[in-house]
């Protein structure tokens, strides 16, 4: 079968994301956080402007973030960006870094801090479909669900492979200095997940969380925000009209464009899309969710990472089962 496949861009040999040159790539590569130091990693379509949004709103003390442009703004995305060492939030907090690079442990500094954020690979595959499609330096506006399965699974459009990403992380779980959740886990117990996030980040931030009313207020101040109807008022990105000179030379190199379809309109795209688990169901067909299994099967051998999503996977068994009857 002559497969279509997203484009990407090849840079020393290894396939990347389209959207990054190879200096920044190169950068991303060799960064080591230092003390004092953020570095939040996901397989993209994970929950990545979820969670650190979250941070952020931690992080300000009931303070707001009000665009996606101030998002990007109080944190470095080292796969696109330079980086700047003076960049920080506010005074006396953490500095905010940001990848798709999988954590390696030949890069881990055991005083900095980190937060990865894994999702089923059946979601994480479906959302990445209808990201890929929306953004026309993908060049696969018009691409199967089938094809973009394809080279999900074989991980060579840009961005890796996605379990071994995700296992890397999980070798790294139980460092201290690590705080690894599922984008599940958030979504069936926000306030608790958010709570321990806080706590990951430092008593100051718990204590402002859970003492008395205030912390009460303060803690469904970041649950309200957190909503889908309201993160898509700050999760929207103008591919004609974005601010950060950096971000805009890029899209213009580019001559971006989005599928109207998909996206709002040509120019609007926002990263909240449906904020839930289980879309999954409504895409997958009997032999695609038997490659999936059998990938799983391959690619996770003598791991318990799957034991993450146990019950999905025996959700989709039995799918599978179903469809063949």
């Amino acid at each position: 079968i002559q497969r279509k496949k997203p484009s990407c861009n090849v840079i020393d040999g290894v396939p990347r994301c389209p959207f990054t040159v190879p200096e920044r790539i190169r950068q991303a590569l060799d960064f080591v956080p230092q003390k004092g130091d953020l570095l939040q990693s996901t397989y993209p379509k994970s929950g990545t402007h979820l969670v650190q949004y979250i941070t952020q709103l931690i992080l300000k003390e009931g303070g707001s973030v009000d665009s996606y442009e101030e998002l990007l703004g109080n944190s470095v995305f080292i796969d696109y960006y330079e980086v700047h060492w003076e960049h920080h939030l506010a005074p006396g907090t953490l500095r905010l870094f940001m990848t798709h690079l999988p954590l390696r442990r030949d890069k881990f500094n055991p005083e900095a801090k980190y937060v990865y954020v894994a999702r089923n690979p059946w979601d994480v595959c479906v959302s990445f479909y209808y990201h890929i499609r929306t953004f026309s330096y993908f060049k696969f506006e018009d691409g199967s669900f089938d094809d973009f399965l394809d080279a999900f699974l074989k991980g060579n459009f840009g961005y890796g492979d996605y379990f071994d990403h995700v296992m890397s992380a999980y070798c790294l779980r139980n460092e201290p200095n690590v705080f690894f959740l599922t984008y599940e886990e958030l979504t069936r117990d926000t306030p608790g997940t958010v709570i321990r996030l806080a706590r990951f980040l430092g008593e100051r931030y718990s204590t402002m969380l859970e003492d008395g009313e205030t912390g009460r207020k303060r803690l469904e101040f970041i649950l309200d925000r957190v909503k889908p109807e309201n993160m898509r008022k700050v999760m929207e990105l103008d591919v004609s009209n974005f601010g950060r000179n950096d971000m805009k030379l890029r899209l213009t190199d580019l001559n971006v464009t989005l599928n109207a379809a998909l996206a709002q309109d040509a120019t609007h795209f926002n990263f909240v899309r449906r904020c839930k688990v289980g879309g999954w169901k409504e895409h997958f067909n009997r032999d695609q969710l038997q490659r999936m299994e059998a990938a799983i099967v391959e690619k996770t051998r003598g791991s318990d990472v799957m034991e993450l999503w146990k019950d999905i996977r025996q959700e989709a068994l039995r799918v599978m089962v179903d469809l063949c009857g």
